[in-house]
């Protein structure tokens, strides 16, 4: 094993040790502070200034179903902000999500909202900004294992990351605006949306398509372990506070992932007499 990808394998371990030990505390925290909440600001400028130019932009897209955190997630936060000092860091809510769709791709709005569960609606939103705009998409509970400056080369396009089953994933996807297989990924959910013929969220819209599109094409791909892990400081009872069913896993078990079509009404002609 190369001597980089030691060091960053000893990251990923430094960081899941301290995550487990801050965990204890955010235990304790919620039974202490069950309601405090901290907010995830819009916007957040880069703590320090890149010296030289990337293919990738330096900025990191987030979304999650409100800004208000716990104590966990905002940790979890706060570290990333301060292993990408150089980024600039990007939230979402919803309605700034389903607004950027609107404005960006017009024909695929009605698509976009046919999807009842959150997270499938952040799974086809995360691939359109990254296509648009370029950047780093972090999912809430993920946390980088190594500063994306040393990662990133400056002339590299793209970077996606396999885990421990050996399958691409979505929680950490890093393109420049434009890359193809972006378009690939939006085409191949659409047709999955249209065709609503799986019922799980992470083969419809999520890490199944990135898995069945990007292992096609020569792309940078690395470990998530060496890259970025879910779960280090965070766990999902700390993403959901108030409601577990808010979970997609339990979110689909519920209702459709797909909103039906309601057939329009016909008017029945009724004949003149005479």
């Amino acid at each position: 094993m190369p001597i980089d990808s030691r060091v960053r394998l000893a990251s990923t371990r430094l960081v899941q040790a301290i995550g487990n030990l801050l965990k204890l505390v955010f235990h304790l925290h919620r039974l202490l502070r069950p309601r405090k909440r901290y907010r995830i600001p819009p916007l957040a400028f880069p703590l320090l200034s890149a010296r030289t130019p990337r293919r990738i932009p330096r900025i990191v897209w987030q979304t999650n179903y409100t800004p208000y955190v716990t104590l966990s997630i905002y940790v979890n936060y706060l570290f990333n902000r301060l292993i990408a000092p150089t980024h600039e860091f990007q939230f979402c809510n919803d309605g700034e999500c389903e607004a950027f769709v609107r404005d960006y791709y017009p024909e695929l709005i009605e698509t976009y909202l046919s999807l009842q569960i959150g997270a499938a609606r952040a799974d086809l939103w995360r691939i359109l900004v990254l296509r648009t705009c370029g950047g780093i998409y972090l999912d809430m509970d993920a946390a980088l294992s190594w500063p994306p400056e040393y990662l990133l080369d400056a002339d590299q396009s793209e970077l996606f990351i396999r885990a421990k089953d050996g399958k691409l994933t979505n929680y950490f996807l890093a393109a420049e605006p434009g890359h193809p297989t972006l378009a690939e990924v939006t085409a191949k959910i659409v047709d999955n949306i249209k065709a609503n013929t799986l019922t799980s969220v992470y083969h419809m819209t999520g890490p199944t398509v990135i898995d069945l599109v990007a292992r096609r094409t020569r792309l940078r791909i690395e470990p998530s372990n060496s890259v970025c892990r879910q779960g280090q400081f965070t766990k999902k009872s700390f993403q959901y506070p108030e409601d577990m069913r808010g979970y997609w896993a339990f979110e689909q078990q519920m209702r459709p992932i797909v909103r039906k079509k309601v057939a329009p009404k016909t008017r029945r002609r009724v004949k003149r007499a005479g």
